[in-house]
This record gives structure tokens, C-alpha cells and sequence, in this order.
């Protein structure tokens, strides 16, 4: 996990990668709410790197989300892995982590 300031948004960017299982996800919480904490405005999570994203790790960011919210700050995606990006489909929560108009870039596989 890698945490660092956006120059051009002034968001706190939090790029994660690898496999985000089960396992992980106490961790993950913690990163996510410590930076939301820390930032001004809010955080941008970047997944174009993680490479597996179980779906109760979908549970961490709505969490984060409610918590940023509350807080009157945002937590949005710059880009999504294949499989993150599925997951957040399949479970119909991609859309409230877009900002703006546009949609969460994905990042294509690297055999594609």
C-alpha cells in the first residue's frame, strides 16, 4: 500500500496492490480511515494494481465511504484492476465511488 498527496486534486491517493482478501481487510480499514483522517478533502483509491479483491473487502470501502461522508469528505477511485472493477459491478456499488460525470478508469488486463 502506498499513500501519498495528489499536487493536481488536493486528495490524499491511496494505491493498494495485490490480493485483497479476507485476510487483509482489519489492515485495510485502518489505512483507509487513518488517511481519510489525515486528508483535507478526502481520498482517491487507486486499485489498478490489485490482482484478486474479495467481495467483503467491498465491505471496508462502503464503511470508509460512510465514515467520509459523515465527515463531509469524499473516498473515490482513479482506476480499477479488472477484477476490482467486476467485483464493484457485481455488487452494484461502483457508482458511488465515482466522482463527477465520468467513470472509474480501468485499467486493461495486461494480456489485452
Amino acid at each position: 500500500m502506498r499513500i501519498y498527496s495528489d499536487p493536481h486534486t488536493d486528495e490524499t491517493v491511496v494505491a493498494l496492490r495485490g490480493e485483497i482478501d479476507h485476510g487483509c481487510e482489519e489492515t485495510l480499514e485502518t489505512s483507509l480511515t487513518s488517511a481519510l483522517s489525515c486528508a483535507d478533502r478526502g481520498i482517491a483509491i487507486d486499485l489498478s494494481k490489485v490482482s484478486f479483491w474479495a467481495c467483503s473487502s467491498v465491505n471496508v470501502l462502503l464503511a470508509v465511504r460512510q465514515l467520509a461522508l459523515q465527515h463531509g469528505k469524499t473516498v473515490s477511485l482513479l482506476a480499477t484492476s479488472p477484477i476490482a472493477h467486476r467485483v464493484l459491478e457485481l455488487t452494484d456499488t461502483l457508482q458511488l465511488f465515482t466522482t463527477g460525470t465520468g467513470a472509474v478508469p480501468r485499467v486493461p488486463h495486461p494480456s489485452t
